[in-house]
C-alpha cells in the first residue's frame, strides 16, 4: 500500500468515526435533561428522546466498532506494526504496550456495555436503566478515546 492509500483509507476511517461520534454526542446532548436515567423518567420519555436514545446506543455501537476493526488495524499498520493474522486481543494488548489505549480490559468492558443495550427486554426496567446509564458513562469514555487517537495520529504525522 502506497503512503497516499495508507492516508486515504485512514481518512477515511477517521471521517467514519468522526460521523458516528458527532451523532452519538449530538444524542446525548438531547437526553442531557433526563440523563442519567431513572425508573420515573424511563417510563416518561417523549418519542423524540426514545428516537435520541436509539440513536445514542446505535452510534455507540457504530463507533466502537469501527474503531475496533478498522482504526486500531489501521493505526498499528502505519506505525509499521506487522498485524496480518494477528488475533483481536493481541491487537489490543499491542495499543496497550503503545500506550494508545489505556487497557484491553477498558475496551472489552465497551463490548459488553454495547452487547448489553443493543437487546431489548420489554418489561425489565431495571437492566434498561442500568444499561442506558453505563452506555451513557462508556460513551463519555469513547469519545474521549476517539479524540486521543486522533491526536495520537496527528502527532505521529500519519496524515501528512
Amino acid at each position: 500500500m502506497t503512503k497516499n492509500d495508507y492516508q486515504d483509507k485512514l481518512a477515511s476511517v477517521l471521517g467514519t468515526c468522526k460521523t458516528h461520534h458527532e451523532r452519538m454526542m449530538y444524542a446525548i446532548n438531547g437526553l442531557e435533561n433526563v440523563l442519567p436515567i431513572n425508573s420515573n423518567n424511563l417510563n416518561s420519555l417523549t418519542p423524540d428522546q426514545i428516537s435520541l436514545s436509539d440513536q445514542m446506543i446505535y452510534r455507540f455501537s457504530q463507533l466502537q466498532d469501527t474503531i475496533g476493526s478498522k482504526l486500531f488495524p489501521i493505526l498499528l499498520l502505519g506505525l509499521g506494526e506487522d498485524i496480518s493474522n494477528m488475533p483481536f486481543i493481541d491487537i489490543l494488548n499491542k495499543l496497550e504496550k503503545l500506550s494508545i489505549i489505556d487497557s484491553a480490559e477498558k475496551w472489552f468492558a465497551l463490548r459488553e456495555i454495547r452487547n448489553l443495550v443493543s437487546h431489548e427486554y420489554p418489561g425489565n426496567e431495571e437492566d434498561v436503566v442500568y444499561g442506558l446509564n453505563k452506555l451513557y458513562q462508556k460513551s463519555l469514555y469513547l469519545s474521549s478515546l476517539l479524540n486521543k487517537l486522533i491526536s495520537y495520529i496527528n502527532q505521529k504525522g500519519l496524515l501528512e
